[in-house]
């Protein structure tokens, strides 16, 4: 008899082929009270750059060039750019109170004008001067400031003025984090005269935590102006406007020595993410607990325009 022989199958061994694996960081800020995630914008290119192992260094060195952010800030004048406003507004539920809604192109939505912004009507509160992300940092010193997720860098690298460091020593820092959703408008908040305004050169990296945890002293390293304020009830302060990625460029609404008065627009910003920084001397200004205390927690949190950060 005739038997059949059946011999096992030869099985193509599987080569593991290491995989990178994804760190999708998270970001998480207070609005009213509550946690929530934020949406970062714009989310897939952001994390292409500062998250990606493989290609990431070479489109950050890209990313940080100013020639990217001026041919973005060219389509933005375009009046082809109009036709993504409409999404743009849903996607990030972009808060439209006291703008008319008609732009011609991008770069007119983003620097929207926004009618009926106010501060408080106690002088001694102080009102935040932009709308955005907001962290307090009470008793600075001139070496260090820890910044949010475990950024730092030095009050004379940031000043590029050593004396101007030393007098803010024991102050407090509004750090303000503008998202591209955010009215990107800052408002002098209390009346006072204009000092001097001294643009640093720098790179254009993105302000967005993503951002903080892979460059070295990020806020020092970026285009940045730094504005001396004499104001009539918080003392001497300084603002310091940092550019971002696809920032083309910050536009001062005042001159040296000018007097200005509680509410007038400052400056605007041009298409992208930013951020302001205020610096308040020692004695000068209590900043909220509540602000404090989700600051020291590694969160920031929501704020309009004109809203109370202290007193």
């Amino acid at each position: 008899m005739r038997r059949n022989h059946r011999f096992p199958k030869l099985r193509r061994p599987k080569l593991r082929v290491p995989r990178f694996k994804k760190q999708r960081q998270q970001i998480w800020v207070y609005n009213d009270g509550e946690l929530e995630q934020e949406r970062i914008c714009p989310e897939r290119i952001m994390r292409l750059i500062y998250e990606n192992p493989v290609g990431g260094a070479g489109l950050l060195w890209i990313a940080k060039r100013k020639a990217v952010s001026r041919l973005y800030g060219l389509y933005c004048r375009t009046p082809l750019s109009a036709r993504g406003i409409p999404k743009f507004i849903k996607k990030y539920d972009v808060d439209m109170t006291g703008c008319d809604g008609k732009y011609k192109n991008f770069a007119q939505f983003f620097a929207r004008e926004k009618t009926g912004v106010t501060f408080p009507e106690d002088l001694s509160m102080l009102g935040s001067p932009c709308e955005g992300l907001v962290s307090v940092f009470p008793n600075l010193t001139p070496d260090q400031v820890v910044m949010a997720k475990g950024s730092r860098f030095s009050l004379e690298e940031l000043f590029a003025d050593p004396a101007l460091a030393r007098e803010y020593e024991g102050g407090t820092m509004v750090s303000i984090r503008l998202t591209p959703a955010n009215y990107h408008r800052m408002h002098f908040f209390d009346a006072g005269v204009v000092e001097s305004a001294h643009l640093i050169k720098g790179h254009l990296y993105s302000v967005s935590p993503l951002a903080l945890k892979r460059v070295i002293k990020l806020y020092c390293r970026n285009k940045r102006a730094v504005i001396k304020f004499s104001t009539e009830n918080f003392g001497d302060v300084v603002l310091v406007e940092v550019g971002a990625t696809f920032v083309g460029s910050i536009v001062h609404c005042f001159e040296e020595g000018q007097r200005v008065s509680r509410g007038d627009v400052a400056s605007y910003f041009k298409p992208g993410g930013s951020l302001v920084l205020m610096f308040l001397k020692k004695d000068a200004f209590t900043p909220s607990g509540e602000l404090v205390a989700r600051t020291a927690e590694g969160f920031e949190t929501k704020m309009q325009v004109g809203k109370m950060l202290g007193e």
